[in-house]
């Protein structure tokens, strides 16, 4: 690449005047000369420094940057040298975004640079995607997905966070591709496996940040940090940054400043003329103590109570709307879980110098609340009074309560808080998939637990990877065994030999048909499901039957759970009878065994591992 060629200037100091000596007239004649320059200069011409100063503009992208320095040795090795962190590093920001440390941090040493950042992320998000399609022909037979075999554990499960980010945006930005495509009812196979490996990723990456935050100091456990790590690690397609909802809730804490200030403007809220900055301040840390007497403190709560919560402001008791389990929601809607409003006041609360409480307890028939007692240093009172902060009744406004709480659960710390909302969150499985065994993750010692999470488990297939790891190498994988991983009917499903059609024993139904098995004496439908297998079997009357293996249809709702397989046959209680109607089948783990629907067929397609076993059966398939 060079620069522009420097056209040559001519000025009127150049000119060379020549008079001779022979003229009709006595004048001289004049010859004008210019001095002509004709070198060029490139960029190879250009200083080092001055080159890669050029290539850190936006103007030129990442692309244009290997393009030049593969055109010349000099550019190589300028450009490509180790040294270029601010080339380098502004190549990363321009192909990946500003980066957040509250999202994830690059490490930059010896053996990371930023030239080595770059050309890794670039190479993983092409890798991903690849193997990604391999999936579903490599897990067909497991009826759980064993996860210590997934791909990338070495930077999954690497000491650099940066790296573990890489595999999780991969991930994520290809799975939202697949489901923006027009044709996404044509990828059942990639959706699922997309979705099955984002969920693992997404709960080792947010994982590895929940074990972080609990070994934080108590004053550095921030109570909504700690919430929106729980639920980016249950729901992967949740993208709001932590510092949107520390934005949304500063606002929230201005606006009550704001109310306090035109009722009383001599509130000691106000006392430094710094106030609104020192309200952002608090918002960092968990305060030891209340910063203002009781009168004062009991002021600012009750306007945080009629700032929060409009009059038309209700809890949602729901179990099936996720944005009542979002943070960010919940605080745009100012409707939610009882839990997120609590945290939302807490939050709002200890940024205007006020300590509460979350408390779940049985102290209602609610699932939580947020209590208060003065805690000011200057009070004198021994036992101060408790008031709660009423946020699911129809009051929102702060009532005293004499003596203790009743049925007080003395577990406040951030685990238990955790511990109690991922039980609201378990009903949350009977129409989203989208969140993690809490449980074995926080009390992984608890045997009544464990055997809980264990009935849990067996109706949804979760990601057990409770990020157990090893002493001598904590940055390992270390799973449990995995018990079931292959499919109950493995033998009848998946035949060593194709089967090959051809004979007039031939089964009358093929791979991919939807059948529906009824009974021979009410005609009413007992069961249905999509055949994923057949196998011939021959009776005591040596007379040849076959038997049929169908992926049973999902419960309601259920559309990532493990795909359950069920066998039948026709005999004298049973008659099998083929369905053209798809709708009710329209769920993600039909991928594991299908591509996409044919309506032509009226028939789903199996993936190529599927059809290879039984070779003859798409060319049969046919209304």
């Amino acid at each position: 690449m060079t620069t522009n060629d420097l056209k040559p200037q001519c000025d009127p100091d150049d000119e060379i005047v020549v008079v001779t000596a022979n003229s009709s007239t006595n004048s001289a004649d004049t010859v004008t000369t210019s001095s002509v320059n004709t070198a060029t200069t490139t960029i190879l011409d250009l200083p080092t420094e001055l080159i890669e100063y050029i290539c850190c503009y936006d103007s030129l992208k990442l692309i244009d940057v290997f393009n030049l320095a593969v055109s010349h040795s000099k550019l190589k090795n300028s450009l490509f040298h180790e040294r270029n962190y601010c080339l380098w590093k502004s190549k990363f920001i321009q192909k990946y975004g500003l980066l957040d440390d509250e999202e994830y941090r690059v490490v930059i040493d010896e053996q990371n640079t930023w030239k080595d950042e770059i050309m890794l992320r670039m190479s993983l998000d092409k890798a991903v995607p690849a193997e990604i399609i391999q999936m579903p022909c490599k897990y067909m037979k497991f009826r759980n997905i064993p996860y210590h075999s997934y791909p990338f554990n070495q930077y999954l499960h690497s000491k650099n966070e940066g790296h573990r980010y890489y595999i999780l945006s991969a991930i994520v930005a290809y799975y939202k591709q697949l489901q923006s495509n027009k044709c996404s009812y044509e990828n059942y196979d990639l959706l699922y496996m997309a979705h099955q490996f984002l969920m693992y990723s997404c709960q080792v990456y947010f994982g590895y940040k929940l074990r972080n935050f609990l070994s934080l100091p108590p004053a550095e456990q921030i109570v909504e940090r700690g919430f929106y790590l729980l639920e980016r690690c249950w729901c992967p397609t949740v993208d709001v940054p932590y510092r949107d909802i520390n934005k949304s809730l500063n606002d929230m804490a201005i606006d009550v400043c704001n109310r306090i200030r035109s009722a009383n403007p001599i509130h000691p809220l106000f006392a430094n003329e710094n106030c609104l900055k020192q309200v952002v301040e608090r918002g960092k840390c968990n305060l030891d103590h209340d910063l203002f007497d009781e009168t004062s403190t009991m002021f600012i709560l009750e306007n945080i109570s009629q700032i929060i919560f409009s009059e038309n402001q209700l809890v949602c008791h729901c179990n099936n709307d996720l944005n009542c389990f979002f943070l960010q929601k919940v605080i745009e809607r100012r409707k939610g879980s009882v839990f997120l409003l609590c945290v939302i006041f807490e939050s709002v609360a200890r940024r205007l110098g006020v300590k509460v409480i979350i408390t779940p307890t049985a102290y209602s028939c609610k699932d939580s609340y947020v209590s208060w007692s003065s805690s000011w240093p200057g009070n004198k009172c021994k036992n101060p009074t408790c008031y709660v902060v009423d946020i699911a009744g129809v009051l929102r406004k702060v009532s005293s309560v004499s003596g203790k709480l009743q049925e007080q659960y003395i577990g406040n710390s951030i685990p238990d808080l955790f511990w109690k909302f991922s039980q609201t969150i378990k009903y949350v499985c009977a129409t989203n998939k989208y969140f993690w065994d809490f449980e074995t993750f926080l009390r992984p010692d608890d045997s009544d637990l464990k055997s809980l999470c264990g009935k849990l488990l067996e109706l949804c297939g979760y990601c057990r990877c409770p990020l157990l790891r090893s002493p001598a190498n904590p940055y390992a994988p270390n799973h449990e065994d995995e018990e079931n991983n292959i499919h109950k009917y493995e033998n009848g499903i998946f035949p060593l030999e194709p089967r090959r059609r051809g004979k007039s024993t031939d089964p009358k139904f093929s791979i991919g048909m939807i059948i529906e098995v009824l009974s021979t004496k009410s005609n009413n439908v007992i069961s249905q499901g999509i055949i994923v297998g057949w196998e011939s079997l021959a009776e005591n009357n040596s007379s040849p039957t076959t038997s049929y293996y169908a992926l049973a249809k999902p419960l309601t709702g259920r559309y990532y759970e493990s795909p359950e397989i069920f066998g039948c046959q026709e005999n004298r209680n049973e008659k099998l009878q083929r369905q053209l109607k798809p709708d009710d089948y329209r769920s993600m783990n039909i991928g594991k065994f299908f591509t996409h629907y044919s309506h032509e067929l009226c028939a789903f397609v199996p993936i190529n591992s599927l059809a290879q076993l039984y070779p003859d059966d798409l060319s049969c398939t046919s209304v």
